[in-house]
C-alpha cells in the first residue's frame, strides 16, 4: 500500500498525540507517599483522618487494586486480587475497626487492634508453634477489605481458646463481638445487636448475655468472700456453665449462698443476683440445657462486660473509701 504525503502527516500526528497521552499518565510520588502512610497506620491500628485526605490530597473515587499473595516453596501464590475505589476500601477498613470496638480490660490495651494481632490471637498461650494459618489470614483480609462476614473458623477457634484457658481477654472479646455484629447485621437480628455494645448493657433480657453476667457476679462474690482463694468457679465451671447452663448453675447458686454469707456486704451481690434472675425469669423459663455457638459467644461477652463493670466499681469504691479515711 502506498501513502501520499497527507496520509503520512496524519499518521505522524496520531503517533504524537499517543505519545502526549502517555506522558500525561505520570505516577505521583506525593500521592504514593500519602497512600503508603495511610496503609502503614492502618496496619499498626492507628487512627487515620480519611476525610481530610479525601478533601485535600486523594480522589476517593480513584480506582485501587489490592493483590494478596503468599510465599510457597518455589513460587508465589495469588490469594486474591481486588478492585474497587480507594474510598470504598477505606470505608470498609473503618467499618472493621468500628465493629471491633469494645470496652478495654486494661488501660494499656490497644484502642484500634491491628489486623496482624487478630491473626495471632487464635494461637494458644504458650504454644511453640507461632505460625499463622494462611487460609485464616486470607479469609480475614477479604472480610476486612470487602466488608464481608468474618470467617466462622476464626470465631470457633477463639471460642475453643477461651474454653481451654478458662478466660477471655480484650482482644478475644473484640473478635467475638465483631463476628456476631456482622452476622446479626446480615440477618437484621436486633435482639442480638442490642447486646453487642461497647460496654455493659443492663437493660437487655437476652438469656445468654444474662447468664454470662450472672457468672461474673457469682465469681466476684466468691473472690470477695475469700481474697486468697487459688481456684475459683471460673477454673472449674466456666466452659460447662457456658455450654450447659442447666446442669451447672444450680450448683453455682448453692456455692454462692455459702460465699455471700461469709462477708458483711454480701447484700450488694445478693441484690445484683436478684436483679439478673428477675430478667431471666427462671420460674417460667428454666435455665437452657444447651447454648448454641452464637449464644456461647454472647455468654462470654456478657461475662466480659459484667466483670469489667464490677472491677471498675470496686476501684471507685476503694478510691472513695481512701479519700474518706484521709479526711
Amino acid at each position: 500500500m502506498i501513502l501520499d504525503s497527507s496520509q503520512l502527516d496524519s499518521k505522524n500526528e496520531e503517533k504524537n498525540e499517543g505519545k502526549n497521552e502517555e506522558k500525561k499518565k505520570v505516577r505521583s510520588k506525593y500521592a504514593e507517599n500519602i497512600i503508603r502512610d495511610v496503609l502503614e497506620k492502618i496496619s499498626q491500628g492507628q487512627i487515620v483522618d480519611i476525610d481530610e485526605i479525601f478533601k485535600n490530597f486523594i480522589d476517593k473515587d480513584i480506582q485501587f487494586y489490592i493483590l494478596g499473595i503468599s510465599p510457597s516453596t518455589s513460587r508465589i501464590i495469588v490469594r486474591f486480587f481486588l478492585k474497587d475505589t480507594f474510598g470504598n476500601f477505606m470505608s470498609k477498613v473503618i467499618q472493621h475497626y468500628q465493629d471491633l470496638l469494645i470496652e478495654k480490660q486494661f488501660e494499656n490495651d490497644i484502642s484500634n487492634i491491628p489486623i496482624r494481632r487478630i491473626f495471632y490471637e487464635p494461637i494458644p498461650k504458650g504454644s511453640e508453634d507461632k505460625s499463622i494459618s494462611t487460609f485464616l489470614s486470607t479469609s480475614i483480609m477479604r472480610a476486612v477489605l470487602l466488608g464481608e462476614e468474618y470467617p466462622n473458623s476464626l470465631y470457633q477457634v477463639i471460642l475453643l481458646r477461651i474454653q481451654a484457658e478458662r478466660d477471655i481477654n480484650y482482644y478475644q472479646a473484640s473478635i467475638l463481638k465483631a463476628y456476631l455484629v456482622r452476622k446479626a447485621r446480615r440477618l437484621n437480628n436486633k435482639l442480638i445487636t442490642e447486646v453487642l455494645t461497647l460496654s455493659l448493657n443492663e437493660n437487655t433480657n437476652n438469656k445468654a448475655y444474662l447468664l454470662g453476667r450472672l457468672f461474673a457476679v457469682l465469681e466476684k462474690a466468691q473472690k470477695e468472700s475469700n481474697p486468697n482463694i487459688n481456684t475459683t468457679i471460673r477454673d472449674k465451671y466456666f466452659s460447662s456453665a457456658c455450654a450447659t447452663p442447666a446442669a451447672v448453675f444450680p450448683t453455682l447458686f448453692a456455692l454462692a449462698q455459702y460465699h455471700i454469707a461469709k462477708f458483711d456486704y454480701g447484700y450488694y451481690y445478693d441484690n445484683m443476683i436478684a436483679d439478673i434472675m428477675d430478667k431471666l425469669d427462671i420460674d417460667n423459663e428454666p435455665f437452657p440445657k444447651n447454648l448454641t455457638l452464637d449464644e456461647q459467644g454472647i455468654f462470654y461477652l456478657g461475662y466480659y462486660h459484667q466483670r469489667n463493670s464490677l472491677y471498675k466499681s470496686k476501684g471507685k469504691d476503694n478510691k472513695q473509701n481512701n479519700e474518706e479515711n484521709k479526711e
